[in-house]
């Protein structure tokens, strides 16, 4: 898989699912509210000291953003200005949640080195936690470069032009939003549309002159829609997974194409064929800890896995072992990732524990090509702060840990902001400050 910031930048470049996923289930928003009163009362978050065969060795580039909230929860967007090269042409996109009624909540954008291209604050009496949702950097307008997009809590998703922070687009939702929008041609009429979903379920398709069509899903969702020809029929199809169980395809043109159900919460998600078949599977992990492969054809389960705890979280689906085969990484409140088969879900390998366990809440792992050497590896968070860089195998070949409060509710972020061949990983800490760290 290549990096978001691999080769020139173009109105057709997105996200790449299994880079970076989805959001936080009830479980973990529990978590996350005990997580900061013990913080608030002087406890410490779970951590230690993780023991590895390090050949990497980590370290901080830049640290940019802050936060007077200690549970700040959505990961940066990043993209590529066309025709600017280096550190420069990059833009990072940091969200940041505040104190209710206060000013601080604002979207951050950054270059490549840490520096401040422009802020969008957010009017005191929308700040909250969830005053920025996960941003996305793409071209939706068809302008001469790309927007920052993202939904907030003054209930819209607002579009700003990535080199000025100019508003250049907005929709209004009926309540905040909490996932990232999608920005691509679900209706194949060649120019990309808008996905984006608010609190309540209302999920909108738009264009820069409207809305195209709407649906009320009925439910919170809480992972990111995802537009690709899952059926394999050649037409892109919109597939999310809801918060009371739901896992619904939509046409491009808005028809509902099949709906699945699991008990519990759906609380992240990835794409990726994993069998070697003509279609594409959507992966879900729930409240229950317990993760599903959907056939993209039909929503038919091809396999299940729970794996211990409750707390679970499905990252990136890819070949990390270069055996031929995809892999499907799944982390666990035991402070463990492991690699399940992509056509079966049978466990390939666990890793060493990372941290402390049980943990409080249990980001996602990603997905980076952190020593430049052409292929991905797996980097893991967890959510008592720990970074650690895994080999195919499963092998620890570097861990991070920033020290003091270092609380983690959100996947880590991987991107060559440097343009030095290598990917960095960008962590975003509970209280808002995000560090740029590499491994050399």
């Amino acid at each position: 898989m290549d990096s978001p910031l691999d080769g020139e930048w173009s109105s057709a470049d997105a996200p790449v699912k299994g880079y970076r996923r989805l959001r936080l289930s009830p479980r973990v928003l529990a978590a996350l509210v005990l997580a900061v009163l013990l913080v608030l009362a002087g406890c410490s978050l779970p951590g230690g000291d993780t023991a590895s065969d390090d050949d990497l060795t980590a370290s901080v580039d830049w640290v940019a953003g802050d936060s007077e909230v200690l549970g700040n929860h959505h990961s940066p967007g990043v993209g590529r200005l066309p025709g600017v090269n280096g550190s420069e042409g990059v833009v990072v996109a940091h969200p940041l949640g505040g104190r209710g009624d206060e000013a601080g909540c604002r979207l951050l954008a950054l270059n490549g080195s840490g520096g401040e291209r422009w802020t969008a604050p957010i009017p005191p009496e929308h700040c909250t936690i969830h005053a920025v949702a996960d941003p996305v950097v793409a071209d939706f307008l068809g302008g001469p470069g790309p927007e920052v997009i993202a939904s907030t809590t003054a209930a819209e998703t607002v579009a700003y032009d990535a080199r000025s922070g100019e508003r250049r687009f907005a929709v209004s939702l009926t309540d905040y939003g909490y996932v990232t929008p999608v920005v691509a041609d679900l209706t194949g009429d060649g120019a990309p549309e808008l996905v984006t979903v608010d609190a309540r379920g209302e999920l909108l398709v738009v264009r820069p002159d409207g809305v195209v069509w709407r649906r009320s899903l009925d439910a919170y969702t809480f992972a990111d829609p995802v537009v690709a020809d899952f059926d394999a029929d050649g037409a892109p199809e919109l597939v999310l997974g809801t918060g009371d169980g739901h896992v619904v395809a939509f046409t491009g043109d808005g028809v509902r194409d099949w709906n699945t159900t699991v008990d519990g919460a759906i609380v992240w998600a990835t794409t990726a064929d994993v069998d070697a078949d003509a279609a594409v599977e959507f992966l879900v992990t729930t409240a229950d800890g317990e993760t599903v492969a959907f056939d993209g054809r039909d929503g038919t389960v091809e396999w299940r896995y729970g794996v211990p705890g409750d707390l679970a979280a499905v990252g990136p689906a890819l070949d990390g072992d270069d055996d031929g085969t995809v892999e499907v990484y799944v982390t666990g409140e035991d402070a463990r990732v492991r690699a399940l088969a992509g056509d079966t879900g049978a466990v390939e390998w666990t890793s060493d524990s990372l941290s402390e366990a049980p943990l409080r809440s249990v980001p996602p792992a990603t997905a980076g090509d952190v020593d430049g050497d052409g292929r991905p590896e797996v980097v893991a968070v967890t959510g008592d702060g720990v970074v650690a860089v895994l080999a195919g195998d499963g092998a620890v070949r570097a861990t991070f840990d920033r020290g003091g409060d270092r609380s983690l509710y959100t996947p880590a972020v991987t991107a060559d902001v440097d343009a030095d061949g290598r990917d960095e990983v960008l962590v975003p800490y509970g209280d808002g400050r995000l560090h740029a760290v590499s491994f050399d």
